[in-house]
């Protein structure tokens, strides 16, 4: 292994741990959300992130590419508190 190999594993490392802290952001986010027996501005960001990432994913499926998602673009506007 080589000092580019050693690089390019910890990129990828770095992606999944990122990954990962994204998605366990959203689950919180979704727990929230479904706690909160009222509709408020957040519950309608959240649809539209949904509606957002369900439409990426069909169009990955179609173009036969692995779904990719990323949150920062849809919710870069209004990060959470």
């Amino acid at each position: 292994m080589n000092d580019f190999d050693v690089q390019d594993i910890r990129d990828e490392l770095a992606k999944q741990r990122a990954e990962v802290a994204q998605h366990q952001q959203l689950m919180l986010k979704m727990k929230r959300i479904a706690q909160n027996p009222t509709m408020e501005k957040e519950d309608y960001e959240m649809l539209d992130y949904l509606r957002v990432a369900a439409s990426r994913t069909e169009k990955a499926k179609r173009m036969g590419l692995p779904p990719l998602v990323d949150i920062q673009d849809t919710c870069s506007e209004n990060p959470d508190p």
